[in-house]
């Protein structure tokens, strides 16, 4: 077994994509971080090597794998930090928020590959996510937050805002919606293909006198819509898919009390900022297998 620094050092390094910023949430100089998480690889056979921006591990890493289940359990049970990581979409409402026990992450991911595959090396401990999207997964708990509709926001100057009440699916279906990560949203893009919203109209593009990135149709939910700026409007129309946020934890901590408190701190920032919000259900019984 290995010290519990040493394989942290590696798993910050692999987690927070730079030394500097491993060394910087562990409170130690970066050649620390450099010197443990080499002498782990060299311990257990792997090699990090950089690829798109992400460390990749290449060899066995079956006892590795094997440590870093003891160290999880070890910091669940005695008190030590905890590792935290969201959407890039969350990281407004989450990552400020402090949180005892919990270390944050960078939250800036648009896809779920490389946090899901985080949590389940146990080089995380929980992960911020959206439904109806988030991995459907035996050996992780997920732990839906809360439930609002999905809406579609535009510039005010665009035309469809000129039309209010009036507005349609097929006036809609004329102009591009923002576009999504790749195969990032399944399911949601599968709701968007069947309301025929995943084509537009270019000729009205072409002659349009307004900048194609103001003829965009953006996704947002109540929750989040401040983020597109004062300068939008919400469209009045309703998608047939309901979102929400979840917390995922491997299943074995999904009743941990480390988890019921962060899950009653989230819940009490949801109701705090929700405040008003009547399209917004906060779950107040979360746990979900």
């Amino acid at each position: 077994m290995v010290e519990l620094g040493c394989l942290a050092a590696l798993d910050h390094l692999q987690w927070l994509r730079t030394g500097a910023r491993a060394a910087d949430i562990l409170n130690c100089h970066q050649s620390t971080i450099s010197r443990d998480a080499k002498k782990c690889q060299r311990i257990f056979g792997v090699t990090l090597t950089k690829r798109a921006c992400e460390w990749r591990m290449t060899g066995d890493d079956s006892l590795l794998s094997a440590e870093r289940q003891i160290h999880q359990k070890y910091r669940w049970d005695h008190d030590h930090p905890l590792r935290l990581d969201g959407q890039h979409w969350m990281r407004d409402d989450y990552e400020p928020l402090p949180l005892q026990g919990w270390l944050k992450g960078n939250f800036n991911y648009l896809e779920y590959e490389q946090p899901h595959f985080l949590l389940k090396k146990r080089i995380i401990d929980a992960w911020l996510c959206s439904a109806p999207e988030h991995p459907g997964d035996a050996n992780r708990a997920a732990i839906q937050l809360c439930s609002m509709p999905c809406l579609l926001t535009v510039k005010n100057n665009h035309p469809l805002a000129a039309l209010g009440p009036s507005v349609t699916l097929e006036h809609i279906r004329r102009y591009p919606l923002l576009p999504l990560p790749e195969q990032s949203f399944p399911i949601f893009a599968s709701v968007l293909h069947s309301l025929g919203l995943v084509r537009h109209d270019r000729s009205l593009m072409e002659n349009s006198s307004l900048p194609v990135e103001d003829l965009l149709i953006g996704i947002a939910s109540p929750l989040r819509i401040s983020l597109y700026g004062p300068d939008h409007v919400v469209l009045p129309i309703a998608l047939p898919v309901s979102i929400g946020d979840v917390l995922m934890v491997p299943s074995e901590f999904a009743d941990h009390p480390r988890t019921r408190a962060l899950v009653e701190q989230l819940l009490d920032h949801l109701r705090s900022v929700s405040a008003g919000m009547a399209d917004l259900q906060i779950h107040q019984q979360a746990w979900a297998s």
